[in-house]
């Protein structure tokens, strides 16, 4: 029996959908549905009771639910104690966004090295369905990454990062009285975006959907970097997030820009790591973000 098969019914089951069952396991719904199918022919019939909106369990569903949730605790449990044997090597491997490798780590790995100084440290950089993937597959210790939910994994909250509205400090926007800033005059303004259909893609659309705007995108980028070299070399302007535009915005290389309402974009990002595992990395790397926190802050207030 595929533990990929039970972790796709058990959490269709949790949700209470396959497609959301295939947005939180970052597959595809027909992926999801083949998945709980080839389950349902080794367990002899239907687990699920079907229509167009949504699913309940048959009684065989029902019957085979507790059976379920013990394979998956007796997995996890298995997991956590070879996890927790004493390594060949004394090695740490992260998995992290490029944002978290470029801003966060940096920050981080300086103290932790002071800490353990004799850890050899490998960091895999990817897109957070990417670094859920490594975590899943043991291939590292530990991710930083944007907000995930799996039944697998542990999340624990590290950072909320704002997404601010930059320009070049040369742009028109940076001398026009705050009253003339509208968002239908910006949303005219050429956009650089992440790619098209990234959570940040997403954020932008919803915000100008909510005003009735359809915004000037001209390039879709791959990762943040990208598009705050695009802003200061006056392409066009961008939601960036804090962490990506702080020394710029700092020494006034970018300006912020704030239309009326504000925008109340942000992202959240996380440490994940597999159940019950890791607990001291974690707490190490959740005091060491406060504190870096309080160091933004103040070249923030400056």
């Amino acid at each position: 029996m595929n533990m990929d098969h039970i972790e796709a019914f058990l959490y269709a089951f949790q949700l209470g959908s396959f497609n959301k069952a295939a947005e939180a396991l970052y597959l595809t719904q027909p992926s999801v549905t083949a998945r709980i199918q080839s389950l349902e022919r080794e367990l002899g019939g239907p687990l699920f009771h079907r229509d167009n909106k949504h699913i309940s369990l048959t009684e065989r569903g029902k019957q085979f639910l507790p059976y379920a949730q013990k394979i998956l605790h007796a997995y996890q449990e298995i997991s956590t104690t070879l996890r927790e044997q004493p390594q060949s090597s004394n090695n740490l491997t992260i998995g992290c966004t490029l944002l978290m490798s470029t801003h966060i780590l940096p920050e981080i790995l300086p103290l932790y090295r002071e800490k353990y100084p004799g850890v050899n440290i490998r960091i895999l950089v990817g897109s957070s369905a990417f670094v859920l993937e490594k975590v899943l597959n043991k291939d590292v210790d530990f991710g930083l990454a944007r907000t995930v939910s799996h039944p697998l994994i542990d999340s624990y909250h590290l950072h909320t990062d704002t997404m601010r509205l930059v320009v070049p400090a040369s742009h028109p926007f940076c001398s026009m009285p705050p009253h003339k800033l509208t968002w239908d005059l910006v949303g005219r303004e050429p956009h650089i975006v992440l790619a098209h259909g990234t959570l940040e893609w997403l954020m932008i659309q919803r915000h100008y959907h909510r005003n009735e705007i359809l915004p000037n995108i001209i390039m879709e980028v791959p990762n943040f970097e990208a598009a705050k070299k695009m802003v200061m070399r006056g392409v066009g302007i961008s939601f960036l997030p804090e962490l990506c535009v702080l020394e710029e915005l700092a020494s006034g290389q970018l300006v912020e820009i704030s239309p009326k309402p504000m925008a109340q974009l942000a992202r959240k990002s996380d440490i994940i790591c597999l159940r019950e595992s890791k607990r001291d990395l974690v707490e190490f790397f959740i005091h060491a973000v406060k504190g870096i926190e309080r160091k933004w802050a103040a070249v923030k207030s400056h």
